[in-house]
């Protein structure tokens, strides 16, 4: 199992996030506290995010096109994911040693 490609580029990704993940709480705990200005600039950008999605939920409203696609593509999104899993299966069972 170890000679297998799969398994080794599992075991790479699985080992990079884990350390990704101790070095960043590593640096959390060790930086010092955040000073008033960096608190404030935190706040000053999450304001101005909140406002931009704010500002495009409230243009979604009033486009009659866009809400009808959204429509639209909302109820094909089942009928759509269920032909695709029956698809996956038919190719599947295809392609196994017991349909031929």
């Amino acid at each position: 199992m170890l000679q297998k490609r799969w398994f080794k580029i599992f075991i790479w990704f699985t080992t990079s996030a884990f350390f990704f993940l101790g070095a960043t709480i590593i640096i959390s705990f060790l930086n010092p506290d955040p000073s008033q200005k960096d608190i404030s600039n935190y706040m000053m950008g999450m304001m101005i995010s909140m406002d931009s999605t704010m500002g495009l939920s409230m243009t979604l409203e009033g486009d009659g096109f866009l809400k009808h696609v959204i429509l639209i593509s909302s109820k094909l999104t089942i009928p759509l994911i269920t032909i695709g899993f029956f698809c996956g299966v038919l190719v599947k069972l295809r392609r196994s040693k017991f349909v031929k």
